[in-house]
């Protein structure tokens, strides 16, 4: 299935990734950066895997997430669409994800 990746999307890996250099972690960032390519290989081959987005919001229950395999508390939230799927926005489980995605 086609992948689309959004600008939120891009803007929050930069943020990540600015995150793992600012503490010195370079090789943190490479790994991560290959275990998100893959969990993103895998929601493009399963995109009905994830696990749907549990909210009172209609448009935000349409969502779904797949935690980045080896760094589980960072999740890539997307969208399946007939054609593609968007993938949407990358964040730490720490962060209020709820108010983040409504943005």
């Amino acid at each position: 299935m086609k992948m689309v990746r959004s600008p939120s999307f891009w803007r929050d890996l930069q943020g990540i990734t600015d995150f793992f250099n600012d503490v010195k972690a370079e090789r943190t960032a490479r790994r991560f950066a290959r275990e998100l390519d893959h969990t993103i290989d895998f929601i493009a081959r399963f995109p009905d895997l994830g696990s749907p987005w549990e909210s009172p919001d209609p448009e935000l229950a349409k969502l779904r997430y797949r935690l980045v395999k080896k760094f589980k508390r960072y999740l890539v939230v997307y969208r399946k669409l007939k054609t593609r799927v968007v993938i949407l926005r990358l964040f730490h489980a720490s962060q209020n994800v709820e108010e983040l995605l409504r943005e």
